[in-house]
């Protein structure tokens, strides 16, 4: 993709870019998570949430290939990211073997891991590596621009958790962490909760805050007075409620 985008060649960009779709999308996810968890991976497979990502990996090869630098990749599957987080619960939910490998871009200019370019996450699946494009971890040569105007976004509309009667009912409490896309149209997309320390496990609490955050809406973030999307998260908390 670097050197299709050093070429100028916007076409062949576009293709390998949209070779990264995971084949036959609805079915892999299905066969991969539980049904519930399947669902709130469906930004993955639709074109409305997936096209405008698509869009923002080619601006960002396109900022790549002005420099010099060298990608580097780690492979979750050997190495996840301390705390029980994002991957950690990743790879608990996956129910087949499936490598997953982190991306990113380190500029000659820049010579701290830190100040690394984040690509994002890719998984190899039928003989390629596919794009995990619904967690959009890297930032567009917009928002690398030091004179942009960034806005970040308002939640304008929350909508509460409804605690589930059942969970009630057995005294189930504890903290949902919701991991989402704010889209430039100010929706939520691809609301999913991940596991971790100190977060809860229990599925009707978690399918509970996930239903609720889909319906919150935002003044969308916009870099120059143009929105864009962003990654979010939010924590859900259930509490016992007073007799």
């Amino acid at each position: 993709m670097r050197t299709a985008a050093k070429e100028g060649n916007d076409d062949k960009l576009a293709a390998f870019v949209r070779n990264m779709e995971i084949p036959n999308c609805d079915a892999w996810l299905h066969r991969m998570y539980d049904s519930d968890k399947a669902d709130s991976w469906m930004g993955l497979c639709e074109a409305k949430s997936r096209d405008p990502r698509e869009r923002d990996m080619r601006e960002l090869f396109e900022h790549i290939a002005k420099q010099d630098g060298k990608f580097t990749t780690r492979k979750v599957n050997d190495n996840p990211q301390p705390g029980k987080g994002l991957e950690w619960g990743w790879l608990k939910a996956i129910k087949q073997p499936l490598d997953i490998y982190w991306a990113s871009w380190l500029p000659t200019s820049e010579p701290k891991e830190s100040e690394a370019d984040q690509i994002g996450y890719f998984m190899f699946i039928d003989g390629a590596f596919r794009w995990e494009s619904s967690i959009q971890s890297f930032k567009s040569s917009q928002t690398k621009t030091t004179h942009s105007k960034i806005v970040f976004p308002k939640l304008v509309k929350k909508v509460d958790a409804i605690y589930p009667p059942e969970a009630a009912a057995r005294n189930v409490v504890g903290t949902v962490r919701v991991y989402y896309v704010i889209g430039g149209d100010g929706l939520v997309y691809n609301a999913h909760a991940i596991s971790g320390e100190g977060l809860s496990d229990d599925p009707l609490l978690r399918k509970a805050a996930e239903d609720a955050v889909r319906q919150w809406q935002y003044v969308p973030l916009t870099v120059d007075g143009k929105p864009a999307e962003m990654d979010f998260h939010a924590d859900v908390v259930f509490a016992a409620k007073s007799r």
